[in-house]
């Protein structure tokens, strides 16, 4: 393997919470609204429950060769030039997705926080903290995340508490009597993100210290980022309700505005923009990493920080030109993502499970056949 650093199971959870949230924690409440209405909320559930399922599915890939990563078992399995021509298709999944991060968290400050800012500008400045964080390596990526993992769970659970009290469970009647057909519809696209992406830790899990405990922790990321997703989007219908969800693009943000009579707690929607900051830094650093990874392995170099410079720029350009403004962003997202992130999330893993399989059955028999034929003799 190209990288040598190593983080541990405990770092490896932190970083699957930290990307399952990254753009998801915003963007759920309300794409999940528009098409599932009060029902949302089973939406989110019941993709928090496949989402385990794509963990477990995950998992079985990594078992096939514990100690190489999601570049190496392409060639491992489907041989050289095949594994190569795969891992270009990969890496432009990855390539999208990233620019795709970038973005969102662009539109975000421009619209809500920093409204005269010119969108390149935020985007810059988040490429070149995403690069600086990749020139350090994975094992400094670990570490940070320990710090500001604290600061953006504790918000999201403050943010969770304090507009508890406004819950109106009228907001959610009658369950499951209307728009049946919509919350069912709705969970093919909301697995685009994040679940569908989560197979880009196949990259990294191979560097954790212990891979037996850094599947473990693949379920846990995966449970405590599903969880407060569900939490924050039920929130949203509780206090807000189905419709101002669905018109909002950023309600978890709205959320946070509605806080009020605490003296001590002021413009605490700034502090879950904050919060978010952080998750989507990591997401775009670990879409990034894999990244760099992977155009290392398909070049043969010596480090994945060789190339992590131009690759910065190029997913600055993909983030500006993924669509030309947030309404046809939006659709992208909403219609275009999920069969995209399917594709690479749900329909490769289980082709390299079969393939592998396939291969290692035709492997025992032409043993067999050569211990049959060495007894003959």
């Amino acid at each position: 393997m190209i990288e040598k650093g190593k983080i541990d199971a405990r770092q490896f959870t932190i970083l699957v919470v930290m990307y399952s949230l990254g753009t998801s924690i915003i963007a759920i409440p309300s794409t999940t609204s528009t098409y599932a209405q009060e029902n949302a909320w089973i939406t989110v559930l019941l993709t928090s429950l496949i989402g385990l399922m794509i963990v477990f599915l995950l998992n079985q890939v990594s078992r096939i060769n514990k100690n190489k990563n999601i570049f190496e078992l392409f060639e491992y399995v489907f041989g050289k030039w095949v594994g190569k021509s795969i891992t270009v298709l990969f890496l432009t999944f990855v390539f999208i997705v990233a620019g795709k991060n970038l973005r969102q968290i662009g539109d975000f400050i421009t619209t809500q926080v920093m409204v005269e800012t010119p969108i390149q500008v935020i985007m810059l400045i988040f490429v070149l903290t995403s690069l600086y964080a990749i020139k350090l390596g994975i094992e400094v990526i670990g570490r940070t995340s320990e710090i500001f993992f604290p600061y953006a769970f504790i918000s999201l659970m403050l943010l969770i508490i304090f507009v508890a009290p406004q819950a109106d469970f009228k907001n959610i009647q009658p369950v499951l009597v209307n728009n049946m057909e919509g919350t069912f519809l709705t969970v093919f696209p909301t697995l685009g993100t994040p679940y569908f992406e989560l197979v880009v830790f196949l990259a990294l899990l191979p560097y954790v210290n212990r891979v037996g405990p850094g599947r473990k922790a693949f379920y846990i990321g995966v449970g405590i980022g599903s969880f407060l997703l569900f939490a924050v989007t039920l929130m949203s219908l509780l206090v807000l309700g189905p419709d101002f969800s669905a018109r909002n693009v950023y309600p978890t943000y709205i959320l946070g505005k509605k806080i009020s009579g605490i003296q001590f707690l002021e413009r605490i929607e700034i502090l879950v923009a904050i919060a978010w900051f952080f998750t989507i830094f990591f997401k775009i650093s670990i879409n990034f990493y894999v990244l760099s990874l992977g155009m290392s392995h398909l070049f043969q170099l010596k480090s994945p920080k060789v190339l992590s410079t131009p690759l910065a720029f190029m997913i600055m350009i993909a983030g500006v030109y993924l669509a030309p403004n947030l309404i046809a962003y939006q659709n992208f997202l909403a219609h275009d993502l999920a069969p995209f992130a399917g594709t690479f999330g749900i329909v490769l893993p289980v082709l390299l499970i079969i393939v592998a399989r396939l291969r290692k059955k035709d492997k025992r028999n032409k043993r067999k056949k050569k211990k049959k034929r060495k007894k003959r003799k």
